[in-house]
Formats: C-alpha cells, sequence, structure tokens
C-alpha cells in the first residue's frame, strides 16, 4: 500500500459492490424472469457470480448468449421495470460507506457516482439511503452511450468538475471499474468486499486495494 495522497480532491465512486449491497434485489429480479419464463432454475450463488456489467451482461451470463434476442426485446424491459420496483427491498449500504462519505464531505472533496445501473433504479437507492446529499453529479448507464468499460461515464464527471486526471480517483469493486478508470487514465483504488473475487482484483494489480470503505482513509487524505 502506498502513502495516502493530498492530490485526490475528486473521489468517483461505483454503486453496486462499492457503495451498496444491491446483489438481493439483483438477484430476486433475476429468479423473478427465470419463473416467469419456465427458464431453468439456477442458485443464489451462481446468480450473484454473474452480477456485474449491467442488466443485459447478467441475463446473458445466467440465460446463454442463446438467448441475446430474447433478453434484447423482451426481458430486458421486463428486468428494468421489474428491478426498479424491487431494487431497494433488501439491498443494504456497506458497513463505513456512511461514515466515510460524511467525513470526505467534511474534508471538501467532491464526490461523484458511476454506475452501470439505470437511473431510476439508481436515484431510488439514494433516495432510500439518503445518499442524494453527498454526490454532486450521478451518472448512470442512461447517460452515456457507451457504458463501462468505457470511459465516457468518467469522462463526463472529469468534464463537469472542470478538473485534471490526476485529481481524480475511481474507487470499485469488479475487473469493469479497473479497466474504466485506467481507460480514462485516472488512479483506481479496487475493494474486495464486494462482487469482485480479491485474487483477481490482486492480478490487476491496481494502485490501491482495500478490504474495508473505512481504509480509503489510508488511500486519500
Amino acid at each position: 500500500m502506498k502513502e495516502p495522497h493530498e492530490q485526490y480532491s475528486y473521489i468517483i465512486f461505483d454503486l453496486d459492490g462499492t457503495l451498496v449491497d444491491t446483489c438481493p434485489d439483483l438477484v430476486k429480479t433475476v429468479q423473478y424472469i427465470i419463473k416467469k419464463y419456465q427458464f431453468e432454475e439456477k442458485s443464489y450463488e451462481f446468480i450473484r457470480g454473474c452480477i456485474g456489467g449491467g442488466a443485459r451482461n447478467i441475463l446473458l451470463r445466467v440465460l446463454g448468449t442463446d438467448k441475446s434476442a430474447l433478453i434484447d426485446s423482451e426481458l430486458l424491459p421486463l428486468f428494468s421495470e421489474y428491478y426498479t420496483a424491487h431494487c431497494a427491498d433488501t439491498s443494504k449500504v456497506y458497513p463505513g460507506v456512511i461514515d466515510i462519505l460524511d467525513y470526505y464531505q467534511q474534508c471538501n472533496k467532491r464526490l461523484a457516482v458511476a454506475t452501470f445501473k439505470i437511473r431510476s433504479a439508481t436515484e431510488k437507492i439514494f433516495q432510500k439511503f439518503g445518499l442524494m446529499k453527498y454526490f454532486d453529479v450521478i451518472v448512470t448507464a442512461d447517460d452515456v452511450d457507451k457504458p463501462k468499460p468505457d470511459p465516457d461515464c468518467i469522462l463526463k464527471i472529469l468534464d463537469f468538475y472542470g478538473c485534471n486526471k490526476t485529481e481524480a480517483i475511481l474507487v470499485g469493486d469488479t475487473k469493469t471499474d479497473y479497466l474504466t478508470g485506467r481507460n480514462a487514465g485516472i488512479d483506481v483504488c479496487m475493494v474486495t468486499y464486494g462482487y469482485g473475487e480479491k485474487s483477481a482484483l490482486q492480478n490487476f494489480t491496481p494502485l490501491y486495494l482495500i478490504d474495508d470503505i473505512t481504509e480509503i482513509k489510508s488511500v486519500i487524505k
């Protein structure tokens, strides 16, 4: 672990697996679709392992690429409708997240979110947990032409602030987040408590790797 830096004035967070554990409601949505269409049942752990990269990628991993046409025509709209209605039923903010957001807000850091989640669900989750007040800008999958790992979401945030890339850092939990940050040319801090396997994250050799969100104070002063 390198010494903490004062250079980071802009902290960009991923949502799923970083700020909020949204896994239970995502799994429930996939299970709803499987039951409705009478697809082969999948275990909770299998579906959990498919989370990441947006709804379409989740469905492709769970149901198979042979169902891509059906996913695009019927299942994605159904996923969005059901998930938006139930996205905050059992999801929970990770321990320590609120304290960290309070801390950096008091330190006058500027906070943003870059997520692969659709805006309707993102805002519903943030409103339930009182997260909206912490962030200057939230970029969702609905706000970009090319979602993660394309850097569009990060570049939008940097443009919003008018800051240099060296002043910003992305905090995320998966390979997709790592690639998004690197593609945007900013530093990345990976967390191991989310949806990415720790061993896999270590192989990416991110600049920072933390096991608990409170450890971010050792990264960003």
